[in-house]
């Protein structure tokens, strides 16, 4: 079980940006991690009319812009973290709009867990979640806004499909569980045998986390006339979860995209802080 030593978290200087470091802190402070806040800038793309013809006064002026929004940011950033007690260091890149996931998610690797915000647009939130969870080699934490983090671990819903990314994701999360009052293995429509659920849905990943002395009961639900996101959720509801736990992309992303899928239903719906492993 890897412990959670430090998190990364995007710093923007937006009312969003503002809620999420505030909860980041107080979750740092909490569980005595080290907090990484992360300023992006957009890099602008420099236009081509010919081989000759490249504005590059425009182009310059425009970064150095985003280098100045950078800055402001880290200092906002800094300016937030110093009275709340966290151990911290606030850090700034600029990358263009193509390769803002690529660069977040170098940063992540050297995080034990990465943190973002869910939106509710239909902005750039995706690709980082999308970059941070192929490219980092680490959880994330998808934070929808008001969901308080200081709090998540206590009463936890794992969305259980028997599959290697369920798996990494509750390897994941046992340091963040360990104190959990009432955890709740979730399988919907569970299919029994060797090469799905089991011949008993969700006994055996409950014998494991009962074997950490956690309080784990499996709960089997229909999925009826619901997606697979949608029975998690409402079941997280029931019990008032405040953390789900499940794998991301155990299909292709393409199909999840054109088709729909857990994952991106998950993201594009909760409430609750889904944690997430690929």
């Amino acid at each position: 079980m890897a412990e959670i030593k430090t998190i990364l978290v995007q710093a923007s200087k937006d009312d969003v940006g503002a809620e999420l470091l505030a909860e980041a802190a107080a979750f740092a402070v909490k569980r005595n991690l080290h907090l990484v806040a992360l300023a992006v800038g957009l890099e602008p793309m420099p236009l081509y009319g010919g081989p000759y013809d490249v504005p590059v006064e425009g182009y310059l002026k425009e970064l150095q812009a985003a280098r100045d929004e950078v800055k402001a940011t880290v200092e906002w950033a800094q300016g937030r973290l110093a009275p709340t007690g966290a151990s911290f260091e606030v850090r700034g890149i600029v990358a263009t709009t193509a390769s803002a996931g690529g660069a977040i998610a170098r940063q992540a690797r050297y995080a034990d867990l990465t943190i973002l915000a869910r939106d509710d647009t239909e902005g750039d939130w995706h690709r980082l979640v999308y970059a941070a969870l192929f490219e980092s080699g680490g959880p994330v934490i998808l934070w929808p806004r008001g969901a308080e983090l200081e709090k998540i671990g206590a009463r936890v819903v794992i969305g259980w499909d028997a599959g290697r990314e369920a798996a990494r994701a509750v390897r994941d999360a046992l340091d963040l569980i360990t104190g959990a009052q009432d955890i709740r293995i979730v399988v919907v429509d569970p299919q029994i045998g060797p090469d799905s659920h089991g011949e008993e849905p969700g006994a055996d990943l409950a014998a494991m986390l009962a074997r950490h002395g956690l309080p784990v009961t499996v709960d089997a639900i229909p999925r009826e006339n619901r997606s697979i996101a949608e029975a998690i959720l409402s079941h997280a509801q029931s019990i008032d979860a405040d953390l789900i736990v499940m794998g991301a992309y155990g299909h292709s992303r393409l199909s999840e995209i054109i088709l729909g899928g857990a994952t991106r239903d998950m993201m594009e719906a909760t409430k609750r802080p889904v944690m997430m492993s690929h």
